[in-house]
């Protein structure tokens, strides 16, 4: 178990200079269609939330530092592989339209301007890559500097931009996407492709075929179009202008960040210390059900959310309730299936209940967290659509999110393979947007086995989140 720079020198710097722009274009696709389509039921609660912004750091040839041509060469290259790949996710170079005889939002790639902002900057030497790569603690202020901006307040919006930077002898590619266009899974299979294209020659290949993106494939008993209208009266009653809806990002800067790598070795001690608490406790329920990965590292970030924040110890707190929230990807649950290479949002809220946060803190809190975690596994399994209209959306908008712990993203997520461009995997992968106190993201890491752990928390709580992370997992 480790945390950001702990096997690494982490270099000390100043705050960090501005980013200067030195252009600004627009990729379209390689090859032009027209098109569009309506959101889906499962796309529009995610229409009044902020772009998820992503940052990907690599380390280059010092010798290259000096190499006028370098950076626009690698430039060029992710400016190719880019507009080739979009010609497989058209809806991704389209913008986001409200069509106001209908009521409905919709994805178009019909217009002239169809394609992706693409912003090319440099950096100072106060934006170091190995600093930014090995410290733990979050630049934040550095990392918002290396995503591009993506104004989706107002209809119609873009769907996605892009950022390169150079940052001496190293380079930073950032991303800022619609969350009402696609989800982690399409998200991830997107950036893959992209990469693909850039390292091999092509988006589409044996182990990664082309997506597919009609909202046709998924239904509900309800009426799809029907509930996703009346859901988007609940995030967006403003259209034309979209309202931020259930987050709120402006207390972004008030939150510490800190990253965490947990191994392989790490990750089967924690699962083996979960089943012997249960043992001790003669919870072992037949048939006895295996602890996956997911499950628990959730449990571990949820027990350390609650104790770093003092829940459940005594006073006002001794007995309030926590909850877990995380999504679940139904792909695989609905009927008919839908494959993974759909590109689009085909996700579900889970929520873990614990009725008495003291026994989240108490010393089988990992067990009780993971029994929860598993319960609401179990209780989306077996009604995959239930709280996906609107009293599913109510019900966590109105969860006490001081004591929410919110866990995104997954394990399986490839991150550091999938943003190989050519030039070698990422120093650091990090996800910028993260914009709640008790947020936790969870990537496959960059060795094999590993999970990365980046989380968002009051910075009164980090240095006691921290402990808990560490001497959980041993």
């Amino acid at each position: 178990m480790g945390e950001a720079g702990s096997s690494d020198v982490v270099v000390q710097a100043p705050a960090p200079a501005a980013v200067k722009v030195l252009a600004v274009s627009r990729i379209a696709p390689s090859l032009k269609d027209e098109g569009r389509l309506k959101l889906s039921f499962f796309d529009t609660p995610w229409v009044g939330l902020p772009p998820v912004q992503q940052v990907y750091l690599y380390h280059l040839d010092d010798d290259n530092d000096t190499d006028d041509g370098y950076f626009p060469a690698i430039v060029s290259r992710i400016k190719t592989a880019l507009a080739e790949t979009l010609a497989h996710y058209l809806p991704l170079a389209g913008t986001l339209e409200h069509v106001p005889d209908t009521g409905d939002l919709v994805v178009d790639w019909s217009g002239s301007d169809v394609g992706v902002a693409f912003v090319e900057a440099d950096a100072a030497a106060g934006m170091d890559v190995r600093r930014l790569a090995g410290d733990e603690t979050h630049d934040l202020a550095a990392f918002l500097s290396l995503v591009p901006e993506l104004n989706t307040g107002v209809l119609p919006a873009p769907l996605l931009s892009v950022q390169v930077t150079r940052l001496g002898a190293g380079l930073a590619v950032g991303m800022s996407m619609h969350h009402a266009i696609v989800d982690g899974r399409g998200a991830w299979r997107f950036i893959e492709a992209w990469s693909s294209a850039s390292r091999v020659g092509s988006p589409v290949t044996e182990a990664l075929g082309p997506p597919h993106y009609g909202r046709d494939v998924v239904s509900h008993p309800r009426g799809g179009d029907e509930l996703a209208r009346v859901l988007l009266k609940i995030v967006a009653p403003n259209l034309p202008v979209v309202t931020k809806g259930v987050r709120d990002t402006s207390q972004r800067f008030r939150l510490a960040r800190r990253t965490f790598y947990l191994g392989e070795d790490d990750i089967r001690a924690l699962r083996r210390r979960i089943d012997d608490l249960a043992q001790a406790e003669g919870d072992t329920p037949e048939p006895k059900k295996p602890v996956s990965t997911f499950v628990a590292l959730s449990a571990l970030v949820w027990s350390a959310f609650v104790r770093s924040k003092g829940l459940g110890v005594g006073g006002a707190n001794k007995e309030e309730d926590t909850y877990l929230m995380f999504h679940a990807d139904l792909r695989a649950r609905l009927d008919p299936p839908v494959s993974d290479a759909y590109l689009g949002n085909c996700v579900r809220p889970c929520v873990a209940r614990c009725a008495d946060a003291a026994k989240i803190a108490g010393e089988a809190g990992i067990l009780h967290a993971a029994r929860a975690v598993q319960a609401a596994v179990a209780e989306m399994a077996a009604a995959p659509l239930t709280g996906t209209d609107e009293s599913g959306f109510d019900t966590v908008r109105q969860l006490p999110f001081s004591r929410v712990a919110n866990v995104a993203a997954s394990p399986r997520y490839k991150a550091y393979e999938a943003t190989d461009f050519g030039f070698g995997m990422p120093a650091r992968v990090e996800m910028v947007s993260m914009n709640h106190d008790g947020e936790m993201m969870l990537v496959g890491g960059r060795r094999e086995g590993e999970v990365q752990v980046s989380v968002s928390i009051d910075p009164a709580h980090m240095d006691a989140l921290k402990a808990c992370i560490l001497g959980t997992s041993k």
